[in-house]
């Protein structure tokens, strides 16, 4: 049987050019956690604005203005026709959101000398570290924008942070599962009722929670709290997911980060038992949040898949820039022997908490493990 080879220049699998870009998106990626259930937003270049929208359209049940369900049973049509036969239609409600996008990006300069007697793999690694702060400065970007733009609850309902000493509870995401679940709140990932696997267990439709190392300990002390790998083997887990707690038909699946924010010294006056760098407790921020709830521009788009089809220009969430010896000077002057070579990545980023009724954040110290 003869093997027919392809001639097509449409469609190139993986090409060179963008095997450095693909790197860069990868090893960011799972660094930057907070992206993960936000709405994608798309920075449109060459229309002259620095402002970035998101769009949600609104039903009575989100608490903004909207169609209401409808208990009004449709009357029987009798004599002459007429346009919309007598009925009434409703009116499509939106919201409009919208904020301003800001540059970032880091560089290096590299000599010929790392570029001509180094095996190819130096610049895959160098790019690796690009990537990798890359992920990292998105993350706190929009790790800042949950944390401070949601509706906070405080441990063991306390009113303020001055008062916070006790670590997270189960009353603590009761409350805020019951409050999200009658907000409306739409859940991320579908009910899961298991496998044959031994030691499997099922999963409730749930929203995703956010927290820092630290308090993931606690969280996962919870009664009923279950761990990932009882689950794993039958759902798409993602970056730093530790486990789920789930109540009265709704859950939350737990992603665990060093990169949350630390309070130093912002709770109440408080002992060894829980984690303090002063006299008063550190604390953290716990996010919960549903579907929509917030948005961003950045990695909030979708990563390439691999294929690049000729026209298609795909969107890259962040720039690859190569700038090869003897090309960061046009005049020469700067660079005169062609020994320099810049690797660089660039990015836009906004985010906004989209609907204020579907996330909350729990303020929590974290147990001392160091006793």
């Amino acid at each position: 049987m003869a093997l027919t080879m392809s001639a097509t220049d449409t469609e190139v699998p993986k090409p060179v050019n963008v095997a450095f870009e693909q790197t860069l998106l990868r090893n960011a990626r799972p660094h930057a956690v907070y992206f993960i259930g936000s709405q994608p937003g798309e920075l449109m270049e060459h229309r002259g604005t620095a402002t970035i929208g998101w769009r949600r359209f609104n039903t009575s049940a989100d608490n903004a203005s909207g169609i209401a369900p409808t208990v009004t049973a449709l009357s029987e049509i009798t004599g002459n026709a007429a346009y919309g036969m007598g009925r009434t239609p409703d009116v499509v409600h939106r919201t409009d959101t919208s904020a301003t996008v800001s540059k970032y990006g880091q560089f290096f300069y590299v000599n010929e000398e790392v570029d001509v007697f180094n095996f190819n793999h130096t610049m895959d690694g160098i790019v690796q570290t690009l990537a990798i702060s890359a992920g990292r400065s998105l993350n706190y970007l929009q790790r800042d924008v949950v944390e401070d733009n949601a509706t906070l609850r405080y441990a063991n309902n306390e009113a303020s942070d001055g008062r916070v000493e006790d670590v997270v509870s189960l009353g603590d995401l009761d409350r805020s599962l019951n409050e999200l679940s009658s907000n409306y709140a739409e859940t991320f990932n579908p009910m899961s009722n298991g496998s044959s696997n031994i030691g499997t267990v099922p999963l409730m439709p749930s929203l995703w929670g956010f927290c820092h190392t630290h308090v993931s300990y606690d969280v996962s002390k919870l009664t009923g709290f279950q761990s990932v790998e009882k689950y794993a083997a039958h759902v798409a887990t993602v970056p730093g997911e530790f486990g789920f707690y789930g109540l009265a038909g709704v859950g939350i699946r737990f992603i665990a980060t060093p990169e949350a924010s630390i309070d130093v010294g912002a709770g109440q006056t408080a002992s060894g038992d829980v984690r303090l760098t002063s006299s008063a407790a550190d604390l953290y921020t716990i996010i919960l949040k549903g579907k929509n709830a917030d948005g961003a521009v950045g990695l909030g788009t979708q990563m390439p898949d691999g294929r690049y089809v000729t026209g298609d220009n795909k969107p890259s969430p962040i720039k690859l820039i190569v700038k090869g010896r003897g090309t960061n000077s046009p005049s020469g002057i700067d660079d005169p022997f062609d020994e320099v070579m810049s690797i660089a990545w660039k990015a836009w980023h906004a985010g906004k908490v989209l609907n204020a009724n579907w996330i909350r954040g729990i303020r929590v110290p974290a147990t001392n493990l160091s006793n």
